[in-house]
């Protein structure tokens, strides 16, 4: 599959509610990092986890996903970087979540996917205006 084959049935697995056709998307051996930072391994794994979260607190949500880029890295890998847009009916987290997600591609798989909730800078620095200002790469400085 191409990157945007794969975005589209990831997208419609999701707005199905359907875990093994989400799972369908990864290699049997994939990885993958959820928004909570749990590393699932393997597509029956990630089926499983997937049907559990589209059956309690995601119930009836629909997602939109957007390639952000993609690039080869040779070797028939690509690096895809996708956004989304998570929207929740009910329950306790009714509303809107965006995201950002890193996906190793190979031979029209995903073999690698890690996924991050996206947060205002000013409220994860605390509302330190000096931190909120300055780049990740001088957060340590």
């Amino acid at each position: 599959m191409i990157t945007e084959e794969i975005i589209t049935a990831l997208e419609r697995a999701w707005n199905a509610g359907d875990g093994e056709a989400w799972a369908a998307n990864f290699a049997e051996d994939a990885d993958f990092v959820d928004v909570v930072g749990r590393i699932q391994r393997g597509r029956a794994t990630i089926a499983r986890e997937s049907q559990n979260i589209f059956d309690t607190v995601y119930r009836g949500s629909t997602l939109r996903i957007r390639q952000v880029s993609s690039r080869p890295l040779g070797g028939g890998f690509d690096l895809v970087h996708t956004a989304t847009t998570l929207t929740i009916p009910t329950g306790p987290l009714a509303g809107e979540a965006q995201a950002v997600q890193s996906k190793l591609v190979h031979d029209g798989l995903i073999v690698a996917f890690h996924n991050t909730i996206r947060r205002d800078i000013a409220v994860f620095a605390g509302h330190d205006a000096d931190l909120a200002a300055r780049s990740p790469q001088e957060w340590n400085s």
